[in-house]
């Protein structure tokens, strides 16, 4: 089955499939009409399959003319992604790509001379190559040290490329961080964060960019900006959340209600307490949730209703900065940053 493009989205064709490591294979996607396709490196898009299912990436490399783009994907046991990936030959098959989304992007606004660390943490790589590729193309001398964490040594499928790269580029650094290293290992130890924290650089006038797994992202903008000096508004991130299959509690969850308002109709809709509100209002084809959750795309805004609206926590920095792009009203939310509590039990919201 292919799924009929809608506005604004693109077709690819797949064109190339390598392994990079045991679980990461490298997919590279060519517009299926030959033209271009822009983006700013450290963007992501989201890829919908033959089947209708979509999911999120960054490319991996810097945005070029040809209409080229390349993705790392891990192979997650239970992921649809992953299974559609590894279960047939599929090259040659048709995908969709809306975007691109996110605003993890080169910042030309600050200074040429202020020192550029990058942090990431398994396929959190790829965006941060991409950014590479973009900053390196520009022949600048801007300082740049890039610090990749993994468990193991096969997590960092791209060690050569970025040790040759520091080899050629004087003002470029490489830092590996291994988590679980052998006892041969003579490299840093541990986490990202805490590998560039040890190193104790300056960061007043300093910019990082930081992608990969929500707990290396969080506790690395606590770290650099309480220890290093580090400015709040120099810390750009995106931070992954792998969509998987998980296994069944072993209690029963708390269900709450909501009732979800389109074209006038009312559906009561039963949702998990502690999860966000999207994917309840995604499965119940109420909204798409382009993004996965990251709170990028704006399509999962809703209308939140009185007296439900206040007892919602203030809106966070970049849901709002994106609510105002959208000309939205003040009881407009994004429903992937509302998450349901039992105070929330029986909300009321218009999805349209």
């Amino acid at each position: 089955m292919t799924v009929a493009p809608s506005p604004g989205e693109r077709v690819f064709r797949l064109t190339e499939i390598t392994s990079l490591s045991t679980d990461v294979r490298r997919v590279v996607l060519n517009t299926a009409d030959g033209a271009a396709f822009f983006y700013r490196e450290g963007q992501f898009v989201s890829v919908r399959l033959p089947d209708g299912v979509q999911r999120s990436y960054s490319p991996a490399n810097a945005c070029g003319a040809e209409g080229r783009i390349e993705l790392h994907i891990r192979l997650l046991h239970g992921g649809h992604f992953s299974a559609w990936l590894s279960g047939a030959d599929r090259t040659g098959s048709l995908v969709t790509l809306s975007g691109p989304y996110g605003e993890c992007v080169w910042q030309t606004s600050v200074p040429t001379q202020a020192p550029v660390f990058m942090l990431g943490t398994g396929t959190g790589i790829a965006p941060l190559k991409a950014l590479l590729e973009k900053a390196l193309s520009a022949d600048g001398l801007q300082p740049i040290t890039l610090y990749w964490g993994g468990r193991t040594l096969d997590d960092l499928y791209l060690r050569a490329h970025f040790d040759a790269l520091a080899r050629e580029r004087a003002h470029f650094r490489f830092v590996p961080v291994l988590a679980e290293p052998t006892e041969t290992w003579q490299g840093q130890r541990g986490f990202v964060q805490d590998a560039i924290v040890a190193e104790r650089p300056s960061l007043a006038q300093a910019m990082v960019y930081a992608c990969g797994s929500p707990l290396m992202v969080a506790g690395a903008r606590a770290r650099l900006v309480d220890e290093l000096g580090l400015l709040p508004s120099r810390f750009l991130a995106d931070d992954f959340i792998p969509a998987v299959v998980t296994a069944a509690p072993t209690c029963e969850p708390l269900a709450l209600t909501i009732r979800a308002h389109l074209n006038g109709e009312a559906r009561p809709l039963a949702v998990t307490a502690g999860s966000p509100l999207m994917p309840a209002l995604a499965q119940a084809g109420l909204l798409a949730g382009v993004c996965g959750g990251q709170g990028a795309c704006g399509t999962c805004r809703v209308r939140v209703r009185p007296p439900w609206l206040e007892r919602l926590a203030p809106p966070g920095r970049q849901e709002a900065r994106l609510l105002r792009a959208l000309d939205s009203l003040p009881e407009h939310r994004l429903a992937c940053q509302i998450a349901m509590n039992t105070d929330l039990s029986g909300i009321q919201l218009d999805c349209n």
